[in-house]
């Protein structure tokens, strides 16, 4: 991998595991995350009046930012869905290993292929982030018996196809518009999507999380955004299958954090998946 898009990934990764860690002390995640959505376009709003000055606006524009944000609220459908049918434990791993698909998705629609240690480097990563969760290394407490338990499976593995669909998109894009700009205008869509979430939330509980973390909510609406271009400007220059499993770095990210200022629990899988996701990273960087 090329120097320059794996250096814009690796800042990607480390602004999207700090984002995630500052989500993570909120004592109301939903109002948290949407009023930071919220806030994403204001925010950016004379930055993107200046992007369109320079590099303009047309339909094609709003059309890849509209499918965009349609994978993306479809994966947040799959998400909750997810979450109410299985353990946390084994329904955000799984839903964060879009590396299952993209390799094939990338070959079918960009042509790419992988080289052996391209090969080694996603297995690696895909491995680390299937174990960082889990509560053991025994696969004894994991039992997808019940109905309700393989419907959440199975919206865990659709949540992950999702996300690689849209890096895919995201990547197809970028070749057409500039980052910033279907940037923009995906999280402007998206707030279609926030906006009913948030009025559906205790008015008291949305403004005491506002009171609480109005400085966490910004910053998190500043690095959403940022660590999002970068990935798209990596995805201008890389192959989509290492920028999405090098982007996995967010979790070591966001394990560190928890770990040095949180104070969290290190169990043993979570160290093992650790080791596993920087390893792959590592290969990654040595992979064609």
């Amino acid at each position: 991998m090329q120097n320059l898009p794996f250096a814009l990934v690796l800042l990607s990764s480390i602004a999207h595991g700090y984002w995630n860690f500052l989500l993570k002390r909120a004592q109301n995640k939903d109002a948290f995350l949407g009023l930071s959505k919220l806030a994403e376009p204001v925010i950016y709003a004379i930055p993107f009046g200046y992007a369109v000055s320079l590099w303009g606006l047309d339909p094609l524009s709003l059309w890849y930012a509209g499918v965009g944000t349609l994978l993306s609220v479809a994966n947040y459908y799959c998400l909750a869905n997810s979450y109410k049918r299985l353990d946390l434990s084994i329904a955000y791993p799984v839903s964060r290993s879009s590396t299952l698909f993209l390799p094939f998705l990338a070959f079918i629609f960009f042509q790419e292929q992988l080289d052996v240690i391209g090969w080694c480097s996603v297995i690696l990563v895909t491995l680390g982030v299937l174990v960082i969760q889990l509560k053991g290394l025994s696969l004894s407490g994991i039992s997808l018996g019940s109905r309700d338990s393989r419907t959440g499976m199975a919206f865990a593995l659709l949540a992950a196809f999702l996300v690689a669909l849209y890096t895919l998109w995201g990547k197809q894009a970028v070749q057409h518009i500039h980052p910033f700009i279907y940037m923009y205008c995906y999280t402007f869509a998206s707030c279609a999507y926030f906006w009913p979430s948030l009025r559906r939330l205790d008015r008291r509980i949305v403004k005491q999380e506002w009171q609480r973390n109005k400085w966490s909510i910004l910053s998190v609406s500043v690095l959403n955004t940022l660590s999002f271009v970068l990935m798209l400007m990596a995805l201008n220059m890389g192959k989509v299958t290492y920028v999405g499993a090098l982007r996995q770095l967010s979790l070591v990210v966001g394990v560190g954090l928890g770990w040095v200022v949180l104070r969290e629990s290190c169990p043993m899988p979570r160290v093992l998946g650790v080791l596993l996701i920087i390893v792959g990273a590592c290969l990654t960087y040595l992979a064609k």
